[in-house]
């Protein structure tokens, strides 16, 4: 879903404001089967086995703690968010971020997947927002983007391609 609106704020009242806005889910959902679900636990259980080996108690713990979580987060459905790119930045749900406050963009091609912004914020905890997004209305986003934050090349990380392979 697109819509662009001009709006007049009343602090500026010359300047008309381009808004993008569209909806998707959170993340792509993956069905899980059972055999992903055998995978987590029997990854889960060799690492509780040699954990105990070690006499290590915490981390057989954290293990089976993790492994249910994984297993849960794994099962739950994405939200709908609203996503909007103005003059200012760049909202998703509640949020929003100030082209200021953002070091660089990436764009992320995904055949037969939608698409993905990945805006790098200037932070060192949790740096990256990943907003999934279709190849038209990437193009126009980008564009909006490009006078604004600087474009950076893509480069996958490990954490990306085991969650892509684990279906996250």
């Amino acid at each position: 879903m697109v819509r662009e609106e001009s709006s007049v704020t009343k602090k500026e009242t010359t300047k008309h404001h381009k808004e993008i806005t569209w909806s998707a889910a959170e993340y792509e959902h993956t069905t899980k089967d059972r055999s992903w679900h055998w995978m987590i636990g029997g990854a889960a259980l060799f690492l509780i086995i040699l954990a105990l080996w070690q006499k290590n108690f915490f981390f057989a713990v954290f293990v089976a703690l993790a492994a249910v979580m994984v297993g849960v987060l794994g099962n739950r459905k994405p939200q709908i968010i609203e996503f909007r790119a103005t003059e200012e930045g760049i909202g998703f749900g509640k949020q929003f971020l100030r082209y200021e406050n953002l070091e660089s963009f990436a764009v992320r091609n995904r055949p037969g997947h939608l698409d993905e912004i990945i805006l790098r914020k200037k932070t060192a905890v949790n740096p990256f927002v990943h907003i999934p997004i279709d190849e038209k209305l990437r193009e126009r986003v980008q564009l909006l983007l490009v006078g604004k934050v600087e474009e950076v090349a893509h480069e996958e990380s490990l954490v990306d391609t085991f969650s892509d392979w684990l279906g996250f």
